[in-house]
């Protein structure tokens, strides 16, 4: 990058955050993506989680509950869960409805989830701004459907009520929602294939949940990068997982 490019980047920004207080952040865990995104998860800002394509949309709506999981490990207060009704009955017509033991084996606990379903679009956004601006919360996470899309001022209004009351905000957008744009940063989440447990341990089956994230813009200047992710429940952390290098992938027999 240009030199002077990169000193006008820098003006912009300062000129951007002039007289608005410091961000913190939720670190999630993963050591490179909470670099990525200057520390984690925005507390004061809207990050919006996309699905790489249609059958990837339970697996970002898993993860932003992964994330609120911290949240709700660190910060008191409980969860506001507000949901675009244009979706249909529950998650939309193919995911159905939460299930309480599965975000309970996440570490969310149902009790600290006020679920908001909106009954339009208008009535989706007025409440979405609304809990943005609460203060107290641990964190709040919108589910929208195609219909439900920001205009460019409704996504600012949304995003200064985060900033005013240092709101934890996640936006899980259906894959034909428009972009929200003044968000801190953009994720679009896959679904990976999940490590097997050995037969010989004590919990046998499938391994930790696994996602493949792709950073596509962050407010910290990262640039577009992807990530390899797990979970682990027991810490409520997301970390990447160790890698083989120069490693064949059939086993090889040794010669006498």
């Amino acid at each position: 990058m240009r030199p002077d490019l990169t000193a006008l980047r820098t003006q912009i920004r300062a000129i951007e955050t002039e007289g608005r207080p410091a961000l913190s952040c939720l670190p999630t865990g993963a050591d490179m993506l909470d670099a990525a995104l200057g520390g984690g998860l925005a507390l004061g800002g809207v990050t919006e989680v996309v699905p790489a394509a249609f059958m990837d949309e339970p697996a970002s709506l898993h993860f932003a509950f992964a994330c609120m999981a911290k949240a709700l490990q660190q910060r008191s207060g409980d969860l506001v869960v507000i949901e675009d009704a244009s979706r249909g009955q529950g998650w939309g017509p193919a995911w159905g409805q939460l299930y309480g033991p599965g975000l309970q084996k996440l570490g969310v606990c149902p009790s600290r989830i006020l679920l908001v379903r909106a009954p339009d679009v208008k009535g989706f956004h007025a409440c979405l701004e609304d809990a943005a601006r609460t203060f107290g919360l641990a964190g709040v996470l919108a589910v929208s459907g195609p219909k439900a899309g920001f205009s460019l001022a409704g996504a600012r209004r949304v995003q200064l009520a985060a900033e005013q009351a240092h709101s934890l905000v996640l936006a899980v957008q259906g894959l034909r929602t428009s972009a929200f744009a003044p968000a801190r940063a953009r994720l679009v989440l896959a679904s990976r294939p999940c490590r097997p447990v050995a037969l010989g341990t004590a919990l046998p089956g499938l391994g930790p949940p696994a996602w493949r994230l792709h950073l596509e813009r962050a407010r910290s200047g990262a640039r577009p990068q992807s990530f390899d992710l797990e979970y682990d429940d027991a810490t409520h952390c997301l970390y990447q997982p160790a890698t083989l290098a120069n490693r064949s992938p059939q086993p090889q027999r040794l010669s006498a």
